[in-house]
């Protein structure tokens, strides 16, 4: 998160630079920046800012929008001569990291709290089409203030690995042309096939060290708005280049085709050297236990704390957080990491390769979902998917090696705590993969719809959310059927917001299981099945779309009316209890229901039935014997 302010007192410092260097361009006065290392996160969060500063209205940049302005970003800057190295995304964060994220989830729980304090009957209104996908390069590098209206907008929460995902596998030469081709500023004709593909890489921790050592190595920039990135080692050539200083830049000396870009560049070894310390450690340490202090004061006591560290046993623990690996390590870590895994769930899977975690257990940060806080939580749904997905992951490794329970970070009432998911043994994962695999295959034979289809997907889910909090009537019906058919200019009330959350939890769940059971490589005809079946779960640019974009998945093929009557149907052929809009209860609200184990918790013996496999197991068998 950065240390609060550093950057502000050391912008008098800053020196400006141009990024890239065009052959119409030459001064002598004039720095240059040719080679870059990317935080991805970051450049992530800094573009969706900037979309979010472009609207009108409320209107949360979608994991669409923000992946393909992020591709043009980083097109312009390769169009401009920008070299990029690597682009980072953090994976497992250090345990040690454990208050700063909590602190992240408390604060966008209190700013969905707030929103939907601020807009007690309306979350949003569609008063104008989405932004376009082909925004402008000047667009999205103009400096602006963002309206002190927007602050207390939550971030959408799946923007981060859905960005990744695309700068992996979907943004290859002919999807760039398809989204680019009316940007008349952009020329694709020097584009690799997968421009970004090898230059993207999830690391074992935070991106910080990475992109250090890489700037420390070529002496390139790091492009950040991070403040921490001043505190590591760059070496004598490498700089911070901030994200929240670059504007584009019209140089009158040049015939230049392309936006010339112009940014603040810091060298933290000259910016030290000027003070008269050794690094910016000891300032930074100053600035963070003394924040109202001056800059003359700060530089004084950062002085006495630069001679004699060994005084400062609480300095010396600070400095310890920013001191990099060796590369050798470094490499090795990042040629082990799997690379096609969402950043939540690679975490898990370096949780199980450190056997001897601080902690000494399994644990899960899930994101704070645009919900309605004055329900229960979202992520209630598709619990049984994850339990799978964590225990088919406990049960790849020896059994000396295996974990009881896997703790899940949740927002429960108005908190951020704990909810504990019981592992389970073989049997009952077998079990539970039978069911599950049955039930994909009923869906889409009523239905009628190829599970490659995003719209497959929704209604599984809301069939899902349905079966586990049963309550089904006319009204949810007709609500429904407003909601897939929902067109710009209607409201979408917390209601809706809510079954859309619970949706994504069923979903990102199911992504889940996918890719743990992919990366346990289990060999039997089930998990085999259910992998292929997976597999076909749309990326999270598509999974994690808003109403406005959803709802065009429906007005093709079958009709929404067509879907909604057959789901209805399958919805009628299992039992359910009481009446509730939208499956979801009206009296849920902050209700901390406890954990249901999975079957064969005790000790992993034999297979005990909980209450959502008896039920699985009987809808299984009304629906087989038809």
């Amino acid at each position: 998160m950065g240390i609060p302010f550093l950057t502000r007192h050391l912008y008098p410092f800053a020196e400006t630079v141009t990024l890239g260097k065009s052959q119409n361009v030459q001064h002598n006065q004039t720095q240059y920046v040719e080679a870059v290392v990317i935080d991805g996160p970051s450049l992530v969060y800094h573009v969706s800012m900037r979309l979010l500063s472009l609207s009108h209205g409320f209107s949360q940049p979608t994991c669409d929008e923000v992946s393909c302005a992020v591709m043009v970003y980083l097109l312009q800057l390769s169009m401009v001569g920008v070299k990029i190295h690597k682009i980072y995304f953090d994976g497992a964060l250090p345990y040690e990291k454990r208050e700063t994220r909590l602190a992240r989830l408390e604060r966008s729980r209190k700013k969905l709290v707030t929103l939907r304090t601020n807009s007690p009957r309306c979350f949003q209104k569609f008063s104008s089409p989405p932004r376009s996908l082909t925004t402008s390069p000047k667009d999205i590098l103009q400096k602006r203030t963002l309206p002190a209206k927007y602050a207390n907008i939550p971030e959408n929460p799946f923007i981060v690995p859905a960005v990744f995902e695309d700068l992996k596998h979907r943004w290859c030469k002919k999807n760039i042309i398809s989204v680019v081709k009316d940007v008349p500023d952009l020329n694709t004709a020097s584009l690799s096939d997968l421009p970004w593909g090898d230059a993207v890489l999830m690391v074992p921790g935070e991106a910080d060290t990475y992109c250090a050592h890489v700037a420390r190595l070529t002496g390139c920039a790091i492009l950040t708005n991070d403040s921490d990135l001043l505190l590591h080692d760059l070496g004598i050539l490498g700089s911070v280049v901030l994200l929240d200083s670059i504007e584009p830049w019209t140089c009158e000396a040049s015939r230049h085709e392309h936006t010339l870009i112009r940014a603040l560049r810091l060298c933290p070894d000259l910016v030290a050297c000027r003070l008269g310390l050794k690094s910016l450690l000891p300032l930074a340490y100053e600035l963070k236990i003394h924040p109202d202090s001056g800059l003359k004061q700060l530089i004084q006591q950062s002085k006495i704390t630069d001679r004699s560290p060994e005084r400062f046993p609480e300095y010396c623990q600070f400095a310890e957080e920013y001191q990099s690996s060796s590369s050798l390590d470094q490499e090795m870590l990042c040629e082990s990491y799997p690379q096609h895994l969402d950043p939540r769930i690679s975490e898990l899977f370096s949780l199980r390769e450190r056997t001897q975690n601080t902690s000494g257990q399994l644990y899960m940060y899930l994101v704070v979902l645009n919900e309605d806080p004055a329900r229960q939580c979202a992520w209630t749904q598709g619990k049984l998917y994850r339990s799978m997905g964590y225990s088919a992951l406990n049960l790849s490794f020896s059994d000396d090696e295996n974990y009881a329970f896997v703790d899940e970070y949740v927002r429960r009432g108005s908190r951020i705590t704990t909810d504990r998911i019981s592992l389970g043994n073989r049997e009952w994962l077998l079990l539970e993969m039978n069911s599950l695999c049955l039930l994909l295959d009923t869906v889409q034979s009523q239905l009628g719809v190829e599970t490659a289809s995003p719209a497959y997907w929704r209604i599984f889910a809301f069939y899902i959310i349905h079966y586990e909090q049963a309550g089904f009537n006319i009204h949810s019906t007709e609500r429904l059927r407003r909601l897939l058919m929902l067109g710009y200019g209607d409201k979408l009330d917390w209601v809706d917001v809510h079954l859309i959350a619970q949706m994504q939890s069923v979903l990102y769940s199911l992504r889940l299981l996918g890719q743990l059971l992919g990366f346990t490589r289990f060999t039997d005809d089930i998990s085999v099945r259910i992998r292929t079946i997976l597999s076909n779960l749309p990326p999270l640019s598509i999974l994690m779309r808003p109403v406005h974009e959803m709802t065009q998945e429906f007005r093709t093929g079958c009709s929404v009316n067509d879907l909604v009557d057959r789901l209805v149907k399958l919805m009628g052929q299992c039992p359910y209890v009481g009446d509730s809009p939208y499956f979801v209860g009206e009296s849920d609200a902050g209700r901390e229901d406890p954990v249901t184990p999975p079957a064969g918790m005790d000790g992993f013996g034999d297979a005990r039935a909980s209450r959502s496999t008896r039920t699985l197991t009987n809808i299984f068998e009304l629906l087989s014997e038809q």
